[in-house]
């Protein structure tokens, strides 16, 4: 798996450069936990929580316990944490974090300057400094961007994803409904696909309207051959 795949997973749609009106349906803080499953082999849980500091910015923070295996791929067991604003113009990351839980060391730390638009900051050993542009979320700030696009009746039409080697544009749409089996008893979901132009990758995901967009599964699949999938395993929502 690809450094901080677990929090990949949902990353998977934000709204580009779209416009916004003030938003209508303000954030719900909630805690989520997901199995996560790798070609047929349980891989860890990931947990996910989201809540407002005392300022009224935001923090998403996500925990993975890999099992087995994983247990040896260094970034799998990194805690990711996304701090943003969320007002009018959308959620906006500040802050992103990638940190070892063991022994505390940052292994990543990139600052989001909006008023002078760039990312600066290293990931791993390499040094960043690039400029950015409207719409553009980190790893885990996409998350909560996507959740709260739709809870605003608002569909993305495309992705803007930061990396370390620079901006990935992603296609996004609406593929389908499904009422899925959970913990929390049979959910009806909205199906939503990711897909990054001549890649042979595809991320779907299910989100729950009356759950606030919350998703309750993810999958991604390598030329049309499921890789991974993530399954809900718990939600508590403020």
């Amino acid at each position: 798996m690809k450094p901080y795949t677990t929090t990949l997973l949902f990353a998977c749609a934000a709204a580009a450069g779209m416009a916004r009106a003030a938003p209508a349906v303000p954030l719900t803080p909630f805690e989520s936990s997901y199995a996560v499953i790798w070609h047929g082999f349980t891989a860890g849980i990931s947990s996910f929580a989201l809540g407002q500091e005392a300022s009224g910015q935001w923090t998403y923070v996500s925990h993975n316990r890999p099992r087995g295996l994983f247990r040896l791929v260094p970034a799998a067991s990194l805690t990711l944490t996304s701090r943003m604003s969320v007002d009018a113009d959308g959620v906006r990351p500040l802050l992103f974090t990638a940190t070892d839980p063991d022994d505390g060391k940052l292994q990543a730390q990139v600052q989001f300057d909006w008023a002078a638009n760039r990312a600066t900051g290293t990931v791993g050993d390499m040094a960043i400094d690039m400029a950015l542009r409207p719409g553009v979320q980190d790893d885990m700030s996409v998350q909560v961007a996507l959740i709260h696009a739709l809870a605003n009746g608002e569909v993305p039409a495309g992705i803007s994803l930061f990396d370390k080697k620079g901006i990935r544009d992603y296609d996004y749409a609406r593929v389908g409904a499904e009422t899925l089996q959970t913990p929390l008893g049979p959910v009806e979901t909205v199906i939503y696909r990711s897909h990054k132009a001549n890649s042979p990758r595809s991320t779907r995901f299910w989100c729950a309207p009356a759950l606030g967009f919350v998703p309750i599964q993810a999958e991604q699949q390598n030329n049309g051959k499921v890789e991974w999938t993530m399954k809900l395993q718990s939600l508590h929502r403020d």
